[in-house]
């Protein structure tokens, strides 16, 4: 049995994050997106996995070989070139490596020793031609499976009726002889050739499809920006311990999980509530105060009376004094001036939503912040409202209220309405 990983695609709804990076790269906590999957398989005794790149493939190829070892993989590398869809990418993979396979998407968060336990058995019994599902509250954004009596005999992709039911959690086990479907499947009505029509097709050529059902507490798709948010909690809470590996000053307050990786120094009177990890060689405080569910990762500054909640704050990002940042993602080598402010919360309390490839999308959050792509620099005082996205490159000069989203490489030097 090999793997296949689907790990290419720009991730246009994730922007600005995927701008300076690729999805399958973006952090939970101190792993990229795509280490558990990889994970998973190497539990499950695959070596040989075909990763299907494009969107800065070398990035992901680099970054794959340097875990190689560690994991005990053994990566065949395939350019997908044109992203035409999941059942391209597939059909790419096994024109290099062919054998009964587990297909998993890369850009999912997975509590690996959870899903684990479910496939194991699957595995090891030899059952094949079988789709994950997670049961969810509102399957709009997925695959929907259509089921009947124990069989899957189609998965409906977005369904526009909503609801509640068993979604595709992107996690399939094919045998050799169905997978080779893939070459049959047509342009979907999305124009995409879409993986998920394999199992009408499969099911017409009297192909049973059986489906397993994993926790949706294991399990987030890393679609739009605040499921990063998400996904980062789910795997802070399985921090139960105090980790201090750096420098912590006496005069610093912690409180429960906290971790503190190699050589980060925590400056006095500093207050951390965890559960929060604080990556290598980053430094926080003196005064700071890092609320629950926070992510600071190498390298990165957190200083002076600077408040950080529920956050992911990528690496070599400065936030020196005085600002807060709240339910947010910031990405690598920002700088926010003295006083800059992410406002978290809408004053009528309503969900937040966010500009998303051009539409409004509720995020379904009370609370949340901003999501600022890699490089920006905000001068002093300035203002960000919820929902915000910044793109990339840009600079806001002081001052400035941000009331709506900012292009990659701009230049704000008047109030952003």
């Amino acid at each position: 049995m090999i793997g296949i990983v689907l790990a290419g695609g720009r991730g246009h709804r994730l922007e600005p994050l995927t701008e300076t990076r690729p999805k399958v790269l973006l952090p939970i906590v101190n792993k990229p997106v795509i280490y558990r999957p990889l994970k998973l398989l190497s539990m499950l005794g695959i070596k040989n996995i075909a990763i299907v790149v494009s969107y800065m493939g070398e990035r992901v190829i680099e970054y794959v070989k340097s875990i190689s070892s560690e994991l005990g993989i053994e990566p065949i590398f395939v350019y997908q070139g044109q992203e035409l869809g999941t059942a391209h990418a597939v059909r790419v993979a096994i024109d290099r490596v062919f054998d009964d396979a587990i297909v998993i998407y890369g850009d999912l968060y997975i509590d690996v020793e959870n899903v684990y336990s479910v496939l194991r058995n699957i595995v090891d019994g030899g059952h094949r031609n079988i789709v994950t599902s997670v049961y969810l509250d509102d399957v709009s954004r997925y695959g929907k499976l259509l089921i009947d009596g124990n069989r899957v005999i189609g998965i409906e992709e977005k369904p526009l009726s909503g609801g509640s039911g068993l979604a595709n959690a992107g996690i399939y086990l094919f045998a050799s002889k169905t997978l080779e479907l893939v070459n049959e499947i047509g342009l979907s009505p999305r124009g995409e050739y879409e993986l998920t029509d394999i199992i009408g097709l499969g099911y017409r050529r009297g192909i049973e499809f059986r489906y397993i059902t994993i926790d949706s507490r294991s399990w987030s798709d890393i679609g739009y920006p605040w499921d990063l948010l998400k996904a980062s909690k789910i795997e802070l809470e399985k921090i139960g311990y105090r980790d201090i590996r750096g420098s912590i000053d006496p005069m610093v307050t912690i409180k429960g999980p906290v971790i503190v990786d190699d050589n980060a120094v925590v400056k006095g009177a500093t207050y951390i509530e965890g559960p929060v990890y604080i990556g290598k060689n980053a430094s926080i405080g003196p005064n700071s105060y890092l609320r629950p569910y926070t992510v600071i990762l190498d390298g990165s500054h957190i200083g002076f009376s600077v408040e950080v909640k529920e956050s992911i704050v990528m690496e070599n990002t400065h936030a020196a004094h005085l600002s807060y940042i709240g339910d947010s993602i910031v990405a690598e080598n920002v700088n926010l001036g003295a006083g800059t402010k992410i406002a978290n919360l809408r004053l009528d309390e309503k969900t937040i939503k966010m500009t998303i490839d051009g539409k409004r999308i509720d995020s379904g959050r009370r609370k949340l912040g901003a999501v600022i792509g890699g490089y920006v620099k905000t001068g002093i005082n300035v203002s960000i409202m919820p929902g915000i996205k910044i793109g990339s490159h840009s600079i806001i000069y002081p001052g400035i209220t941000v009331y709506r989203d900012v292009p990659p490489k701009t230049i704000v030097k008047t109030n952003w309405i």
